[in-house]
């Protein structure tokens, strides 16, 4: 049985992507309040961006999972281009059946009757969306994201060398330096998000690390096993971390400060409750849980449905479990990419 040290010699690559970081510079521009290194940014690009194609970058953010899709799936396109451009071209020669893969990830094989309404369009006119996403995409990064290119690229270029060197010294040590989140032993790969995944060496044929200057703060990977993605954040000299909070995550930790709340929102994780049965449930004016749960409602905590006259509500499960990662990357944030001093 080969060592640990041996297998990650063997399976390990790295490799430095232009088009990756234009698709994360995409996703913190959807979503970029927990990229508090990265929010100065975003808020000029959108500024500078024109309304149609600020709508365009909404409409297939909206398809890929935040632009998610093409970061944590397996290398449909192999993204080993030098340039950005290449990436592009190369995505306007996928098969329609490739490309909906690549934008819409899992949601690609559901069935016709759990698709949204722009799936829908989608799956009824894919050529025509592979064009229109690759001229985003190239407008994108000539008005856009070449100039931010051109700044980060000898960092990212230089991380990926400084991280190869590391390896050749101690491969188990350099990988253990990727995330906090992400550990290795002499058994197994273990990443630490809403839930724990564990995967043993020999279930796994490929590692990738790629590295970004705006991946920060998730632990971002494409678990496809036998394929394993993981990319290293490349935090850059002039980089300010942030003290703010995310506010999104302030909303919903002032929405749960609440026992009321959260006796409801208990409640709510087992079974749906309408107001008048919430009222019965907890002896709480009818006022009081309609005030309480508006505020649940604007958090993202519950979802409702309405059936006749009532509307029903149920705990959004998926945002709870998304608090723990949201919770340990704001912990995160000040140490990811950064080298202990010695």
């Amino acid at each position: 049985m080969e060592t640990v040290n041996q297998w990650l010699s063997k399976h390990v690559r790295f490799i430095y992507s232009p088009f990756r970081e234009l698709m994360t510079s995409l996703h913190v521009l959807n979503n970029p309040s927990h990229h508090l290194t990265r929010l100065e940014w975003a808020e000029k690009i959108k500024r500078n961006m024109s309304p149609s194609l600020w709508d365009t970058c909404c409409l297939f953010g909206e398809l890929s999972n935040e632009w998610l899709n093409f970061l944590d799936l397996v290398d449909v396109m192999q993204y080993e281009e030098r340039h950005v451009e290449e990436a592009i071209e190369r995505m306007k020669r996928l098969t329609e059946k490739k490309f909906l893969s690549l934008l819409l990830g899992t949601r690609a094989t559901f069935s016709s009757d759990e698709w949204t309404a722009t799936e829908r369009e989608v799956h009824s006119k894919p050529g025509y969306y592979r064009e229109m996403l690759c001229d985003f995409l190239y407008h994108y990064h000539q008005e856009h994201f070449a100039r931010e290119l051109f700044r980060v690229e000898p960092w990212l270029i230089k991380a990926v060398h400084e991280i190869k060197d590391q390896f050749e010294q101690n491969p188990l040590n350099a990988m253990n330096s990727v995330h906090p989140r992400f550990k290795l032993d002499a058994r197994t790969l273990k990443f630490y998000k809403a839930e724990t995944w564990v995967f043993q060496y020999e279930e796994i044929t490929r590692l990738t690390i790629y590295p970004s200057s705006f991946i920060a703060p998730h632990l971002l990977v494409g678990m496809e096993v036998p394929e394993i993605i993981v990319y290293l954040q490349v935090p850059l000299p002039d980089e300010k971390v942030e003290d703010a909070v995310p506010e999104d995550l302030l909303t919903i930790l002032s929405a749960l400060g609440d026992r009321s709340r959260m006796q409801i929102l208990k409640l709510l994780y087992h079974h749906a409750y309408c107001t008048q049965q919430l009222t019965d449930s907890t002896g709480l004016a009818k006022a009081t849980i309609s005030k309480h749960l508006k505020i649940l409602e604007k958090a993202g905590l519950i979802k409702g449905e309405r059936h006749g006259y009532y509307v029903f509500y149920k705990t959004n499960e998926n945002k709870l479990d998304q608090l723990k990662v949201d919770l340990n990357q704001f912990f995160d944030q000040p140490f990811i990419g950064r080298k202990e001093e010695t």
